[in-house]
């Protein structure tokens, strides 16, 4: 069986690369990027390393070729992914790939937060329709994007936020590429949609909370609406379109679109997630460091 990652280079697709070796011969990857050259320590493994972009439908035919599954991890090219997605879906198909797992996330459809996901949405749409056999994973907020903020929060000594009492359910990249690499190499997933998340659901005052005590600082935690959570992050030199889509997730949160603590990864893999706390812990340097 051959096996196809896109977007290997990034973040989850190096994880999932990892994950995937535990569980195959490198001969049986195929990694697919428009960075061979970050790669190659995976093929000096013996693992297929191919060029392709979503934006050049003729590189697609020969780093698709002879996979069986594929993995297709979304683009983080906002306002172009719908159409790199089709056109990713449509060279899969054609290459005979015959089952396509997509990367989305946690309550894709009408989240307040915009393109960021409802492309994702709409991309889940296509791949339903696109005739292979299918399935989704929805991805809780990723763990680590926690860091930068919480190490903003520590240096300030506050957690400003428009989240209210809202919750997030943070995941590890390490999980979700763990739980994808499960679905990859067995059986029985064609059709479903999983939600991969964490497995405590935190309202921002726990997180304030959860900083204050991993790095022995106080942080306080401040609310604020959303005209005034924009304009402090205006006041502090965040552009204006920036900062109505950092307070839009701000809004989601409060309205409870990214509240799903769901089992799914526990069933996948055999064991619990992995808690915010231990991936804080795991990178107390930047904790207590912002650059």
């Amino acid at each position: 069986m051959s096996i196809i990652v896109t977007g290997a280079a990034g973040h989850l697709g190096r994880l999932t690369a990892e994950a995937l070796l535990d569980r195959i011969a490198p001969e049986h990857l195929v990694l697919v990027t428009r960075h061979p050259k970050r790669l190659r320590e995976f093929a000096a493994r013996g693992v297929d390393v191919r060029y392709g972009d979503f934006d050049d439908t003729a590189t697609l035919s020969a780093a698709f070729a002879g996979g069986e599954r594929m993995l297709l991890i979304s683009t983080d090219s906002l306002g172009r992914r719908i159409r790199q997605h089709r056109t990713a879906i449509d060279a899969a198909v054609e290459a005979g790939v015959h089952h396509v797992m997509f990367t989305s996330h946690v309550n894709p459809m009408g989240n307040p937060i915009g393109s960021f996901a409802t492309e994702l949405g709409d991309t889940e749409v296509i791949l339903q329709r696109s005739g292979v056999a299918w399935t989704v994973l929805r991805f809780g907020s990723f763990a680590e994007l926690q860091l930068r903020p919480a190490a903003t929060a520590v240096q300030n000594g506050r957690l400003i936020t428009n989240g209210g009492d809202g919750r997030i359910v943070p995941v590890s990249r390490r999980d979700c590429a763990e739980a994808a690499a499960v679905v990859l190499t067995t059986d029985g997933h064609s059709g479903t949609t999983y939600d991969i998340t964490g497995p405590e659901a935190m309202t921002p005052r726990d997180l304030a909370e959860l900083y204050a005590e991993l790095s022995g600082k106080p942080v306080e935690f401040v609310s604020l609406d959303d005209w005034r959570f924009t304009l402090t992050l205006m006041g502090v030199g965040t552009p204006w379109q920036p900062a109505r889509a950092i307070a839009a997730f701000g809004r989601a949160i409060r309205e409870g679109w990214f509240d799903v603590v769901d089992p799914a990864f526990e069933r996948l893999t055999g064991h619990a997630p992995t808690r915010l706390r231990d991936v804080l812990i795991a990178h107390h340097a930047n904790l207590l460091a912002v650059g």
